[in-house]
């Protein structure tokens, strides 16, 4: 009896301060969550002691079996998902304190943030390994790992701007400056007292990867040069356009040569910002950070470990493995140059593919 009236009047503190829809979501009366929504008596995202809300209110064991059926439906009519009470925990954290397998699985799919801290600084996941709620964790665990998975993605792609930013930067910082020819051939000609007749700096900025571009003058001068050609040809009186075969002569004056298939034997050189750009992680914030030769502003980085920011940052300091297209290009086992071949005893396939996996040659095995 003693035990009885304690429960009460738990129960009674326990609902002091919520609001009639807050009890019918506690005890999972659905007919009356329906009445008291469409009516407006009460807001769906209303609050209640500590912070709770009905969809924090709707996760306990009171409210079961409707417990997932009233959640559905308060999701249905605009329960924020990711809404905290007053300790940081969202409606998430709830389902996986209390093993609701079914309701943690409705609120991932509404787009309840598997990440998300509380006040203490648990996720989802460690409260439902702290209550040893195995098949929540398992769940919780696959839903971290596709969430951390995707937000790398993101920020690789943010890195990957990054370093197009940087270099167009350093292309520009690099040909703003005067070149170096230019500052001798001035102090060359100031010491001969002789006006400086031809500027040697570029008209254009030249980009690495079309160093064999030619400029804007050998391109007009080629082009006059091909028509010109090209109507000699067109106009000659021995030749008969209806049936030649051959290409017009101007397909021989094309500046571009574009190679197709496996013909690559050197891999493209990617610029390196190495020297220009300096990347490193602050020690107090443990956040990536960069600076630049014409910037010493400390700038933060997308937040990736920083082996991976060096691997975008430095292509050419970590080199791939695979060169060229070529190295797709299979192999036979019998053309490969042999390690070692066991005295007295003819070699097959088979003996020659063993001596390239074992780690260990036993004698006699062989």
């Amino acid at each position: 009896m003693i035990v009885d009236k304690t429960e009460t009047m738990k129960s009674k503190q326990y609902l002091k301060g919520l609001s009639p829809l807050h009890v019918a979501c506690l005890y999972g009366q659905l007919p009356t969550i329906r009445q008291l929504v469409v009516s407006h008596l009460c807001s769906v995202n209303s609050r209640g002691t500590q912070g709770r809300r009905p969809i924090h209110v709707v996760l306990s064991s009171r409210s079961s079996p409707n417990t997932s059926t009233c959640l559905r439906y308060l999701l249905e009519h605009g329960a924020d998902v990711n809404i905290t009470t007053d300790a940081g925990q969202t409606p998430l954290h709830l389902a996986a304190s209390e093993g609701l397998l079914d309701s943690t699985e409705i609120l991932v799919q509404a787009g309840a943030d598997v990440l998300a801290q509380d006040c203490v600084g648990h996720t989802p996941l460690d409260l439902a390994r702290i209550w040893c709620h195995r098949k929540v964790a398992r769940y919780l665990k696959n839903c971290m790992w596709q969430a951390n998975k995707a937000k790398e993605m993101e920020d690789r792609k943010l890195v990957q701007s990054l370093y197009g930013d940087l270099v167009d930067m350093c292309k520009l910082n690099t040909f703003n400056k005067k070149p170096l020819i230019d500052e001798k051939m001035a102090e060359w000609a100031n010491k001969k007292h002789l006006p400086l007749l031809k500027d040697f700096s570029p008209r254009a900025l030249v980009s690495q990867y079309h160093t064999q571009c030619l400029s804007s003058d050998q391109d007009s001068s080629n082009l006059k040069h091909a028509k010109g050609l090209f109507k000699l040809q067109a106009g000659h009186p021995q030749e008969d356009n209806s049936t030649s075969t051959k290409p017009p002569l101007a397909s021989a004056f094309r500046p571009w040569t574009i190679y197709t298939g496996l013909q690559l034997e050197k891999p493209t050189r990617e610029p390196d910002l190495r020297g220009r750009v300096t990347v490193w992680k602050d020690s107090s914030s443990r956040q990536p950070l960069y600076t630049t030769e014409w910037d010493s502003m400390p700038r933060f980085t997308p937040d990736l470990p920083l082996d991976a920011l060096e691997r975008v940052l430095f292509p050419r300091a970590f080199p791939a493995r695979i060169a060229s297209p070529r190295h797709f290009e299979s192999q036979d086992i019998l053309e490969i140059q042999h390690r070692g071949c066991p005295q007295g005893k003819s070699t097959s396939p088979w003996t020659e593919v063993a001596m390239h996996l074992a780690e260990v040659l036993e004698p006699g095995h062989y």
